[in-house]
């Protein structure tokens, strides 16, 4: 991964496009123009870091299209969305699809430069969120198939003897599984355990009702 982020900026217009560029240049960043949401598509790599600057409205796709493109494609990056005909509708449709901000024409230097910002920074937590996820993954294809069974369970807040009985395993199994679990997760708690879970993105399902404990 780049380890200076690039700022994609796309637009229509050229002057509008050069405007912008010498504005984050002067941060100290790279940028990329483009006159099209189509030229970008052809080139853009997920795996560039950074955050892009649209123009709403374009010939061919539109800055909110573009957006929903790169949603359906699966690339995950802040987008900037920069519009002379703001209208609500647009810019409720762009916020739901996650865009950092809708900027009206003419955009004070302070805005622009205050969006990318918090889109660079947004894309930093994403990719470190991503890299965490990936970790937590490689761990948990570690566990056995039985560790897994006790570990879901385990961050269901069963306790142990219940979740003896859910497997109809013994007690010193569960005790064995869940202290695989806890060496092979890295950690050595329940809570933290419980944000490794939300990483891997397991369908953790509530008990349907309470379970009586063993005495």
């Amino acid at each position: 991964m780049p380890s200076t982020p690039t700022v994609f900026i796309i637009d229509d217009d050229p002057a509008a496009r050069e405007s912008i560029g010498m504005l984050i240049d002067s941060l100290g960043l790279k940028t990329e123009q483009f006159s099209s949401a189509e030229e970008f598509l052809a080139t853009f790599s997920a795996d560039r870091c950074g955050c892009v600057i649209t123009d709403v409205r374009m010939l061919g796709l539109s800055g909110v299209e573009l957006q929903e493109r790169l949603l359906t494609v699966g690339y995950r990056i802040p987008v900037i969305l920069i519009t002379a005909h703001a209208n609500t509708q647009t810019t409720v449709r762009a916020m739901r699809n996650g865009a950092v901000t809708f900027l009206e024409k003419p955009c004070k230097e302070q805005e622009i430069v205050d969006a990318v910002n918090e889109a660079i920074g947004l894309d930093a937590k994403w990719r470190a969120e991503d890299i965490d996820k990936e970790e937590a993954e490689k761990l948990f294809q570690t566990c056995t198939e039985g560790e897994k069974d006790v570990m879901k369970l385990m961050v269901q807040g069963k306790a142990n003897k219940v979740i003896a009985r859910r497997l109809d395993v013994s007690l010193r199994t569960v005790e064995a599984r869940r202290h695989n679990v806890f060496k092979k997760m890295g950690v050595d708690n329940v809570p933290d355990l419980v944000r490794l879970a939300i990483r891997l993105e397991q369908n953790i399902e509530s008990s349907g009702g309470e379970d009586e404990e063993a005495e």
